[in-house]
């Protein structure tokens, strides 16, 4: 066993090698933490009576113990979803990923309050303003920034973000040895540089696939206490988003557009969203600032108050 990283994350990481094996099937098998002196035998012996093969299990332990070795030398460190390391909120969600890497300082995953800023790659004019605009006013209010770092608008809300000199949480569908995309590689580090971190459910070497994007999507909803949409078709990738923060009992946010913009594609969602009741309307500052007081009270009522993650400061009151 490696002492960089618990018996219970080696555990998962084989048994995910294993063919068939997803997280849910893991998490069944690893139900809570191993203690130092249970590991591999007792998974082992649970492994024989779900009718895995044991020596390709060993096998794959010990792959995993390199791997996890390999990514604490690059900066990496692995979480079981039973270790106290893992962000509680992400814990509470109905589909959790088995393990999160991180790289950066962690802290943020478990700030006082958190709020997800995503959106469309091609933003307009206007959805690019207030995205970089709603995250610098988010941060002055106490809040962690969590997004994906895709093109548009999640890269605006990082940038505004880091203008307020606030804390970033990127959510990445691969492996945390690589940034994609590739021109986001400078945004990142500055991510990195002021205290926030990456995050994936990805081992190193783990290209990104279609399908791991939307399976991202449910970590940066989890990782919040509620979710703001900046601008989204009706069919846009954001909508995946949308969804998991419905079934995580998130609440749910978007910028509200001034008519002369309404005729945008990239509006159309926001516009579902709010005649369908699934979301909240932000129309101006004095709104954002009513949605993000709400998200505090709310996280009050769930835990002790808590101190701001950033010190908190008035928001302006328009876009």
């Amino acid at each position: 066993m490696t002492a960089l990283a618990s018996p219970t994350t080696i555990a998962l990481v084989a048994l995910m090698k294993l063919k068939g094996v997803g997280r849910r099937a893991a998490l069944k098998i690893v139900d809570r933490e191993i203690g130092v002196s249970e590991g591999r035998e007792e998974i082992l012996s649970k492994a024989e009576r779900a009718k895995l093969p044991a020596s390709e299990l060993l096998h794959a332990w010990m792959q995993s113990e390199e791997e996890l070795e390999r990514s604490f030398d690059a900066g990496v460190r692995a979480f079981s979803v039973h270790e106290a390391g893992y962000p509680e909120r992400l814990k509470n969600i109905p589909d959790p990923p088995a393990v999160l890497y991180v790289k950066g300082d962690p802290r943020g995953l478990h700030a006082a309050y958190c709020v997800a800023v995503v959106g469309t790659r091609e933003p307009t004019a206007y959805g690019e303003k207030v995205a970089r605009k709603s995250a610098a006013s988010a941060v002055e209010a106490g809040f962690i920034i969590i997004s994906g770092l895709a093109h548009g608008c999640d890269t605006l809300g990082h940038e505004g973000c880091l203008d307020a000199r606030g804390v970033g949480v990127a959510v990445l569908a691969h492996g945390l040895d690589k940034v994609y995309p590739a021109a986001n590689r400078g945004l990142a580090q500055r991510l990195l540089d002021f205290e926030g971190c990456l995050v994936s459910e990805y081992a190193l070497g783990v290209t990104p696939l279609r399908t791991a994007f939307a399976e991202r999507d449910r970590i940066q909803s989890g990782l919040s206490d509620g979710v703001l949409v900046i601008e989204t078709d009706v069919k846009g990738g954001t909508m995946h988003t949308v969804r998991f923060s419905r079934e995580q009992k998130r609440a749910l946010a978007c910028i509200e557009h001034p008519a002369t913009w309404t005729h945008e594609d990239k509006t159309k969602g926001n516009q579902k969203l709010v005649a369908d009741r699934w979301a909240e309307a932000i129309p101006d500052g004095e709104a954002l600032k009513r949605f993000l007081e709400r998200l505090k009270l709310e996280r009050a009522k769930i835990s002790e108050p808590p101190k701001p993650a950033q010190p908190g400061s008035q928001i302006s009151m328009a876009f």
